[in-house]
Protein backbone atom coordinates (compact mmCIF):
# COMPACT_ATOMS: atom_id res chain seq x y z
CA UNK A 1 0.00 0.00 0.00
CA UNK A 2 2.97 2.35 0.46
CA UNK A 3 4.22 1.89 -2.53
CA UNK A 4 1.27 2.45 -4.48
CA UNK A 5 0.83 5.79 -2.24
CA UNK A 6 4.18 6.74 -3.23
CA UNK A 7 4.47 6.01 -7.00
CA UNK A 8 0.43 7.84 -7.12
CA UNK A 9 2.39 10.64 -5.15
CA UNK A 10 5.28 11.02 -7.27
CA UNK A 11 2.86 11.13 -10.69
CA UNK A 12 1.36 13.68 -9.37
CA UNK A 13 4.70 15.31 -8.17
CA UNK A 14 6.18 15.24 -11.34
CA UNK A 15 3.29 16.07 -13.02
CA UNK A 16 2.60 13.41 -15.19
CA UNK A 17 -0.87 11.48 -15.45
CA UNK A 18 -1.55 7.53 -15.10
CA UNK A 19 -2.19 6.67 -18.42
CA UNK A 20 -4.24 2.94 -19.38
CA UNK A 21 -2.24 0.30 -20.11
CA UNK A 22 -3.73 0.23 -23.80
CA UNK A 23 -3.32 3.67 -24.68
CA UNK A 24 0.98 2.84 -23.48
CA UNK A 25 1.13 0.03 -26.00
CA UNK A 26 -0.35 1.22 -28.90
CA UNK A 27 2.42 4.21 -28.76
CA UNK A 28 4.27 1.85 -28.21
CA UNK A 29 3.34 -0.39 -31.67
CA UNK A 30 2.97 2.76 -33.98
CA UNK A 31 7.32 3.58 -32.95
CA UNK A 32 7.83 0.49 -34.00
CA UNK A 33 6.04 0.59 -37.05
CA UNK A 34 7.95 3.99 -38.23
CA UNK A 35 11.19 2.11 -37.00
CA UNK A 36 10.01 -0.86 -39.50
CA UNK A 37 8.72 1.35 -42.29
CA UNK A 38 12.14 3.02 -42.00
CA UNK A 39 14.27 0.37 -41.87
CA UNK A 40 12.56 -0.78 -45.32
CA UNK A 41 13.12 2.64 -46.82
CA UNK A 42 16.72 2.16 -46.16
CA UNK A 43 17.54 -1.67 -47.58
CA UNK A 44 19.59 -2.71 -49.88
CA UNK A 45 18.23 -1.79 -53.30
CA UNK A 46 18.01 -5.55 -55.18
CA UNK A 47 18.24 -5.22 -59.10
CA UNK A 48 15.93 -5.28 -61.65
CA UNK A 49 17.60 -6.15 -63.97
CA UNK A 50 19.37 -9.62 -62.93
CA UNK A 51 20.63 -10.46 -66.71
CA UNK A 52 22.55 -7.33 -67.22
CA UNK A 53 24.00 -7.85 -63.57
CA UNK A 54 25.72 -11.18 -64.77
CA UNK A 55 26.77 -9.84 -67.76
CA UNK A 56 28.56 -7.50 -65.51
CA UNK A 57 29.81 -9.73 -62.97
CA UNK A 58 31.11 -11.94 -65.59
CA UNK A 59 32.81 -8.84 -67.88
CA UNK A 60 33.57 -6.24 -65.51
CA UNK A 61 33.66 -6.98 -61.80
CA UNK A 62 36.89 -8.49 -62.00
CA UNK A 63 38.18 -4.83 -62.10
CA UNK A 64 35.26 -2.55 -61.42
CA UNK A 65 34.07 -4.14 -58.41
CA UNK A 66 31.07 -6.76 -57.60
CA UNK A 67 27.72 -5.77 -58.45
CA UNK A 68 25.91 -2.63 -58.11
CA UNK A 69 29.51 -0.80 -57.12
CA UNK A 70 30.20 -0.96 -61.17
CA UNK A 71 26.89 1.28 -62.00
CA UNK A 72 28.41 3.76 -59.57
CA UNK A 73 31.12 4.98 -61.89
CA UNK A 74 29.42 7.36 -64.44
CA UNK A 75 25.85 8.60 -64.58
CA UNK A 76 22.76 7.56 -66.36
CA UNK A 77 23.72 9.82 -69.42
CA UNK A 78 27.39 9.02 -69.14
CA UNK A 79 26.81 5.57 -69.09
CA UNK A 80 24.64 5.85 -72.40
CA UNK A 81 27.24 7.51 -74.14
CA UNK A 82 29.55 5.11 -73.28
CA UNK A 83 27.78 2.05 -74.42
CA UNK A 84 26.64 3.93 -77.57
CA UNK A 85 28.03 3.10 -81.10
CA UNK A 86 28.75 -0.69 -80.13
CA UNK A 87 30.36 0.69 -77.06
CA UNK A 88 32.85 3.14 -78.97
CA UNK A 89 34.13 5.40 -75.78
CA UNK A 90 34.34 2.65 -73.39
CA UNK A 91 36.38 1.15 -75.69
CA UNK A 92 38.59 3.95 -76.12
CA UNK A 93 38.97 3.67 -72.16
CA UNK A 94 40.07 0.28 -71.97
CA UNK A 95 42.54 0.16 -74.88
CA UNK A 96 45.62 1.96 -73.16
CA UNK A 97 45.35 0.18 -69.53
CA UNK A 98 47.57 -3.13 -68.91
CA UNK A 99 45.50 -6.74 -68.66
CA UNK A 100 42.25 -5.27 -70.49
CA UNK A 101 42.80 -7.48 -73.47
CA UNK A 102 39.91 -9.58 -72.16
CA UNK A 103 37.51 -7.30 -71.97
CA UNK A 104 38.26 -5.37 -75.35
CA UNK A 105 37.57 -8.67 -77.01
CA UNK A 106 34.13 -8.71 -74.73
CA UNK A 107 33.32 -5.09 -76.30
CA UNK A 108 34.27 -5.93 -79.96
CA UNK A 109 32.49 -9.18 -79.79
CA UNK A 110 29.16 -10.58 -80.64
CA UNK A 111 28.01 -11.37 -77.39
CA UNK A 112 28.34 -8.15 -76.05
CA UNK A 113 26.03 -7.01 -78.67
CA UNK A 114 23.06 -9.27 -77.38
CA UNK A 115 24.11 -8.19 -73.89
CA UNK A 116 24.08 -4.38 -74.64
CA UNK A 117 20.77 -3.67 -73.99
CA UNK A 118 20.45 -5.84 -70.55
CA UNK A 119 24.03 -4.76 -69.43
CA UNK A 120 22.99 -0.94 -69.93
CA UNK A 121 19.85 -1.08 -67.53
CA UNK A 122 22.19 -2.59 -65.07
CA UNK A 123 24.58 -0.09 -64.88
CA UNK A 124 21.85 2.94 -65.15
CA UNK A 125 20.20 1.14 -62.03
CA UNK A 126 22.63 2.07 -60.05
CA UNK A 127 24.51 5.06 -61.78
CA UNK A 128 25.16 7.95 -59.35
CA UNK A 129 22.17 9.70 -59.96
CA UNK A 130 19.97 7.22 -60.06
CA UNK A 131 17.67 6.64 -56.68
CA UNK A 132 19.86 3.60 -56.12
CA UNK A 133 22.91 4.55 -55.28
CA UNK A 134 24.47 1.41 -52.53
CA UNK A 135 26.81 3.66 -51.25
CA UNK A 136 24.20 5.54 -49.27
CA UNK A 137 22.44 2.48 -47.70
Amino acid sequence: MIYLRLRVGFHRFVGIRRTRPTVVIAVLLLMLHGNVANAKSHAAHVTQEKIGQQYYLTACSACHGAGKLGGNMATVLEWKGLLADHAKELIELHEDENGTQEILTYLKGEAFTREHDHLLKFLQEFANDSESIPTCY
